[in-house]
């Protein structure tokens, strides 16, 4: 247990994705404001046509859910705000528990229009709270003098780096259970019904791919193994590229083919979290002493 509690102690293993990931995070929020703003009204206001319940945080802090959909001007701008500071990396642990609470106030105004991509990035911005995320990409980096606090912060960081990927096996492992006890993917053609409906027909070709018999079959059984085999395979160096590239081309197909977004894109990105700082240390590296990179460098002046 010691040797376990040191080797999460010694190195914050997630200190240059998460700042990634951070500036990520809110660009996708201010994203979804962008798109919800001339709907706010129908949405989360007075004359919203869903009548919220006190569920969640709202609950516990026993907040009037019509006080917010009173105030939401000024609930949507201090929200704003807080995914500014974050962006900045202002305020740091602290704005972060702020905005996981005013994330999870407006997913209960209205939750009937989240998806999954929302219910997972909920939990994410939870855990983020743990993560120090501000060594890079952050107007004022977070440094510690103390070294017992230090080790005690890579800990924690640590910690909430793991659960962000321990909750996305979770994910596709439920995810592939269920699927294995639904008829339309137990026997394969989950797929053909999927890209047959005009809801989905992201390209021109959906309703071709629908008709090869190979095509379906292979896409169905391909994305159940893929959930299913994730879990266990991510966590070995053989197999964890293999896993991630598959993840990859699995959400983007469904982002292209069925137009599903929001979704896709919140479960492309976390899968950065499994590769290590070394290896991103090295990409950088390489990048930098790339002779095409050193001439753009060069031309515009421009510093990496």
């Amino acid at each position: 247990m010691k040797k376990f509690i040191d080797n999460l102690s010694n190195e914050n293993n997630f200190s240059i994705y998460s700042s990634f990931f951070r500036i990520f995070i809110c660009i996708h929020l201010l994203k979804k404001i962008l798109f919800t703003w001339q709907h706010k009204g129908l949405l989360f206001m007075d004359k919203s046509f869903y009548v919220s319940e006190k569920v969640g945080l709202i609950s516990f802090f026993n907040i009037d859910t019509n006080f917010i959909h009173s105030n939401f001007q000024i609930f949507y701008f201090l929200y704003l705000l807080l995914i500014i500071l974050f962006f900045f990396g202002i305020g740091k642990n602290f704005t972060a528990i702020l905005l996981f609470i005013f994330y999870e106030f407006l997913q209960n105004l209205c939750p009937i229009i989240l998806n999954g991509g929302d219910n997972l990035l909920k939990f994410i911005l939870l855990y983020m709270i743990f993560i120090n995320s501000y060594d890079y990409l952050a107007i004022k980096t977070k440094k510690t003098k103390n070294n017992e606090l230090l080790l005690f912060n890579n800990f924690i960081s640590n910690i909430g780096g793991y659960a962000i990927c321990i909750h996305l096996c979770f994910v596709y492992f439920f995810s592939a259970i269920h699927k294995v006890h639904s008829e339309l993917w137990f026997n394969g053609i989950a797929t053909y019904y999927t890209l047959s409906l005009e809801r989905f027909r992201g390209t021109p070709i959906n309703l071709e791919l629908a008709k090869n018999y190979l095509f379906v079959n292979l896409s169905t059984y391909g994305t159940i193994l893929i959930e299913l085999f994730y879990p266990c395979l991510i966590w070995f160096k053989r197999t964890k590229y293999i896993m991630i590239f598959l993840a990859i081309v699995l959400h983007s197909s469904i982002y292209i083919f069925m137009m599903i977004y929001d979704f896709q894109m919140v479960f492309i990105f976390v899968q950065g979290f499994f590769i290590s700082n070394s290896t991103y240390r090295k990409i950088f590296y390489n990048l930098k002493n790339n002779q095409v990179i050193r001439k753009i460098q060069n031309r515009f002046k421009v510093k990496f």
